[in-house]
């Protein structure tokens, strides 16, 4: 039983291109970040010359310091991706479970205070927030995490898709069945999750890839106005050296490509994903193929007669 869930979910997954491109693309950037921690070609601050393009011995060239820079970028992938799927996965819940609580209260004091709250949320933007907290940390002279740089990003960034799931839980919470099941004096926390959660499960897992791409374009913004300490390791460090240096005056573009590479990968992958799950989700997009097989057609005329070509083709529904 267990074999034949597997193998449905491996031909669902699979039977989509853009659903399987983004996977890999995923997959490679994982990759490279956890390899990153365990091998480099060369320890991330071992000195060579400086401003070397790329070359065999070193693939993605020197940077202004003389370090290898496709060392550098996989030492630093892995914490830029473990903070953007944090805040991607905090976002995800907690937009989820507001928005579902919100939603089925709807018109009720309960559903309405909540759906001030995430109304004013909206209003506060993540990256100053988080350097303003940047500031008080580095006025008390500590470190600003990445816990604290996650939860700063989650709790300004959930209010979008909160506001998205209620007001599609709206519209399920007065559908027959749901209003069938209050009559029958069903707890409210089974109708949440067991018949107005799975149909928003899709928004949820949108959330997910906004939020994490969300979370890491954070971290490099706030890396890029200095609102982490030098000491630390991932994409946006490296971006702050580079302009910090002007890399970008001094035509090192392998020492920019290196930098952006794991970011410009994992873009490509959530946004594969997400169109994959676009065409998984909503049956107007799926691409259908006839069943009826085509045959060629035959067309007498004066001199003979004329063969219409049946080309087969893949169709959308709409």
């Amino acid at each position: 039983m267990s074999s034949d869930i597997l193998t449905k979910v491996r031909k669902t997954l699979f039977a989509n291109r853009f659903l399987t491109a983004g996977i890999v693309l995923v997959l490679i950037d994982l990759a490279i970040g956890i390899v990153g921690r365990v091998w480099t070609p060369y320890p991330p601050g071992a000195d060579f010359g400086i401003s070397q393009p790329p070359s065999l011995a070193h693939l993605l060239g020197t940077d202004e310091f003389g370090h290898d820079v496709l060392s550098e970028m996989m030492y630093d992938t892995l914490p830029t991706l473990i903070v953007g799927f944090g805040v991607g996965l905090s976002i995800a819940l907690i937009s989820t479970v507001i928005g579902l609580v919100s939603g089925y209260y709807g018109r009720k004091v309960s559903g309405v205070v909540i759906d001030v709250l995430t109304t004013t949320a909206l209003t506060i933007p993540g990256v100053v927030l988080l350097v303003v907290i940047g500031a008080y940390f580095r006025t008390a002279s500590e470190s600003l995490g990445y816990l604290v740089i996650v939860f700063a990003l989650a709790i300004t960034g959930w209010a979008f898709g909160a506001k998205q799931i209620r007001s599609q839980v709206l519209g399920l919470a007065n559908r027959e069945y749901v209003l069938a099941s209050k009559m029958l004096g069903e707890k409210w926390y089974r109708i949440l999750f067991t018949q107005l959660l799975p149909p928003i499960l899709p928004l949820t897992v949108a959330q997910f890839l906004f939020g994490t791409l969300y979370g890491i374009l954070s971290l490099v913004t706030a890396e890029y106005w200095g609102v982490l300490a030098a000491t630390t390791n991932n994409l946006g460090t490296m971006i702050a050296f580079i302009a910090a240096n002007a890399a970008y005056l001094s035509n090192q573009w392998w020492w920019i490509l290196g930098a952006i590479l794991p970011i410009i990968i994992l873009g490509g992958g959530l946004g594969c994903l997400n169109l994959g799950l676009d065409e998984f989700i909503d049956p107007r997009l799926k691409v259908v193929e006839p069943e009826v097989p085509l045959k060629d057609i035959e067309l007498p005329i004066d001199q003979g007669t004329v063969v219409v070509k049946a080309e087969q083709r893949k169709v959308k529904t709409r």
